[in-house]
């Protein structure tokens, strides 16, 4: 990982010390493979950027998944980025979304194994206002579509990533869920 601790503290003292949750996820072998390939200069996080525009939330869908698929917004912080940088780089790479960055909400260190080898990867959770840009993919490669959802829409996006034999995305489940624990109880 080469977010450094001096990043990560000016980011906790910009935007909040998050909560932290511990877990692993078990992938199939061609599935650990690609994580491997994906890890570019040894990177091993990923910054999720929940954008809130009005009452609902950007979500987007990469080319391989099913109809009806979506997910929050994630990407890669480059070598000589901040982590705020990253966040609006990949927000608007991914969706089109100027955002404004308003609270560092959760750190969740996973292990993703297959066999007997496994990977140490952080996601650093963020929630963000919608401030303005096209709903749509400026990264057409990595990105087919480009949703606004309900909350309840979240519940049968899970049931399709449950379904499929997909770990990276049974640990997305996992990470939608915990995160909008803490998100809705923040609107209480």
């Amino acid at each position: 990982m080469y977010i450094s601790k001096e990043n990560l503290q000016e980011f906790e003292r910009l935007y909040g010390r998050p909560e932290e949750l511990f877990t692993s996820f078990q992938m199939n072998p061609r599935e650990y493979q690609n994580l491997l390939d994906s890890q570019k200069h040894n990177r091993s996080h990923d910054v999720t950027i929940f954008i809130r525009k009005d009452d609902k939330w950007v979500v987007n869908a990469k080319p391989w998944y099913p109809e009806g698929l979506y997910r929050i917004p994630s990407g890669g912080i480059r070598p000589d980025e901040s982590l705020a940088a990253g966040a609006q780089r990949e927000a608007f790479e991914e969706t089109g979304s100027r955002i404004d960055i308003l609270r560092y909400f959760l750190r969740i260190f996973v292990r993703f194994y297959s066999d007997n080898r496994s990977v140490d990867w952080v996601s650093h959770l963020i929630l963000t206002d919608w401030k303005a840009g096209e709903l749509r993919p400026v990264d057409t490669v990595e990105i087919k579509k480009v949703h606004l959802a309900e909350r309840s829409e979240f519940e049968r996006f899970g049931r399709i990533m449950l379904k499929l034999d997909v770990g990276g995305l049974h640990y997305r489940e996992y990470l939608h869920r915990q995160a909008f624990k803490i998100l809705d109880a923040l609107d209480d």
